[in-house]
């Protein structure tokens, strides 16, 4: 089915692209009558009540069956399920349509040289010209961060965030709003008071209540490092400015700016050291190293674009094929626009005693070198390819026996955990340097010294991230989960401000119309998981890892017990297996120099 689904997101072609989002349809509206089959719900629910002696994953997979029949409607009266089934079926309809609005969206704006004082000559000299002479800017993550943190001309900046929180307003606010209304009257019918509590109840924090508090102890305890952090950029702006009121086109602008009078360190002079093929071999090293792996180049080029690899995984003991992984690194037109791993095929047993293996595709949006010279990554891209190779050993090492629990399938809110954890590597001298050269003398490795501003660099601002990065969303996200017929850009405008120390939202925007985890299944109304995972991030790695970061005795440890269950076991018990004890969110609060408070 994925393979039909793919190639909207990595194809040149529009009519491919459009035939895949066709396909997707189909196969939706297909699955969605598969999962109203009232006599294969009532076989296995006859099975489930009659408590057959069965292994402890055989018996999740029923429950779960049960479960998901039972989510779409088949303990309705009959006259009731036809209307869950409509509902779900345009709801899913609906968000397909709003994903591809935002991954066809081509807007851009046009600058001339002045307008872009600040940026790197290399950024200039990779955008186009238009006719009218000036530089086309898009509002793509390449073009959109680089002049957020670069660009001295304030007015640009605001042009570019404006826009950005524009995109799709016109077109995807009306089918946000028109969802939301629809999984509110599926949940009311489905005996849920809204959706976030249908949506939470096989998350871990399993609760919408649960959420609100964590979300609250989080601002209240990360409001007052955040005054302070922004009381940085005040000064910082009425210096430069003679205006202190920092607005939202502001704050990379400045946070870039006193990271550098604080640490001394040039990002830009930093990309000299990351050369991708070199990051990508280093990447490699530790990720077999640590989980002991064999990761081999396939020759065989059966790949939908010239620049995509393909590897063969394989278990460096057992020399067993563990899976297949693709590596498409390059931003090319039509292609989905952010990084992100697309499962292509679950992991599983089969029914003649061997096993399907895994396969998945990495998809990074890194700038191509125009020149002859290596294509060399920001820090920031290494730290986010890292990341997403993270889930891909996550899905390639799961051993699970049914597909419905391969890989990734754990609960959204424990899913990001594991790579935010392995984060870690990217900060640390001695992965560092394993992934790393410069590019004009592949002998000269990055130094201890970059890398100490590296880490000192990660620990800038982090209560001020927190609130606009997560805080922000994952509260946005909860209120319209919960209450209903919301003006989004109304409520946006109110809340922003709210949560973001009184900052103001920029006027006429609504970033949610461009927002896709709203929409996205299966991060609806767990958007507050990113923060959430990132604590359980932390504790794993001060418990396991840190000052030990190659120790691949525990790295197995952690491949074991935590990546090869797949979604076997609960999240929660997962990291209890590999912590020895509960979780704790002490390690985030700490590396945060935050207040501690009751764990979760």
């Amino acid at each position: 089915m994925q393979s039909c689904k793919f190639p909207r997101l990595v194809s040149t072609s529009k009519e491919a692209r459009q035939a895949s989002l066709d396909a997707e349809k189909m196969l939706d509206e297909h699955k969605s009558k598969c999962s109203m089959r009232e006599d294969v719900y009532l076989v296995i629910k006859t099975f489930c009540d009659k408590k057959f002696m069965v292994q402890p994953e055989e018996q999740r997979f029923i429950d779960r069956l049960v479960k998901d029949y039972e989510r779409k409607g088949l303990r309705l009266r009959p006259e009731m399920r036809g209307e869950a089934e409509r509902l779900n079926a345009r709801i899913g309809e609906l968000c397909n349509v709003f994903q591809n609005n935002i991954n066809e969206d081509e807007s851009s704006l046009s600058f001339t040289v002045g307008e872009l004082t600040g940026m790197h000559s290399d950024f200039i000299k990779s955008l186009n010209t238009g006719e009218d002479g000036k530089l086309k800017v898009t509002l793509k993550p390449i073009h959109y961060f680089p002049i957020m943190e670069y660009c001295k001309v304030r007015a640009t900046r605001s042009a570019v965030a404006a826009a950005r929180y524009r995109r799709c307003m016109k077109e995807n606010t009306p089918l946000l709003e028109k969802v939301l209304d629809l999984r509110h009257k599926l949940a009311r019918l489905l005996g849920y008071k809204n959706w976030a509590e249908y949506s939470l109840e096989l998350c871990m924090a399993k609760k919408p209540e649960k959420v609100q508090e964590f979300q609250e102890k989080m601002v209240e305890h990360i409001t007052p490092a955040a005054l302070r952090e922004l009381k940085l950029l005040q000064d910082l702006k009425e210096e430069e400015e003679g205006n202190s009121v920092v607005g939202l086109e502001d704050i990379l602008y400045y946070i870039q700016k006193a990271e550098r009078r604080m640490i001394n360190l040039d990002i830009n002079d930093l990309s000299q050291y990351f050369p991708v093929d070199t990051v990508t071999s280093g990447i490699l090293k530790i990720y077999e190293h640590l989980l002991g792996l064999k990761l081999q180049e396939s020759r065989s080029r059966h790949v939908w674009h010239e620049d995509v690899r393909e590897y063969e995984v394989f278990d460096s003991e057992k020399k067993a094929c563990l899976g297949i992984i693709y590596l498409d690194l390059f931003s090319r037109e039509g292609k989905y626009n952010h990084a992100c791993v697309v499962p292509l095929q679950p992991g599983c047993d089969l029914d003649d005693s061997c096993r399907q293996v895994p396969v998945a595709a990495l998809l990074m949006n890194f700038t191509k070198s125009a020149t002859n010279i290596e294509t060399l990554l920001k820090h920031s891209e290494l730290v986010s390819y890292f990341h997403e190779f993270g889930h891909m050993m996550h899905h390639v090492c799961s051993q699970a026996s049914f597909a419905r629990f391969s890989g990734l399938q754990v609960e959204s809110d424990f899913r990001e955990a594991p790579s935010h954890m392995l984060e870690n590597w990217c900060y640390e001298k001695e992965s560092l340097k394993m992934m790393s050269c410069h590019c004009k003398d592949p002998q000269k490795e990055i130094t201890d010294g970059l890398c100490n501003l590296l880490k000192a660099k990660r620990k800038s601002f982090p209560a001020l991230r927190a609130l606009r990065n997560h805080l922000f969303l994952g509260t946005l996200d909860l209120i319209l989960h919960t209450e209903e017929k919301i003006d989004t850009e109304l409520l946006i405008k109110r809340l922003y401000p709210e949560v973001v120390l009184g900052m103001p939202m920029l006027d006429g925007t609504n970033l949610a119309a461009s927002t896709l985890h709203l929409m996205s299944g299966g991060c609806d109304a767990a958007c507050y998981a990113y923060l959430w995972s990132e604590v359980f991030a932390a504790d794993m790695f001060e418990t396991k890892f840190k000052g030990n970061i190659m120790n691949n005795i525990v790295g197995m440890e952690f491949r074991n017990k935590v990546l090869v269950p797949g979604a076997t076991k609960d999240a929660v018990q997962i990291l209890k297996d590999f912590l020895g004890r509960d979780p704790s969110v002490d390690a985030y609060l700490r590396i945060n120099g935050l207040n501690q408070f009751d764990d979760l």
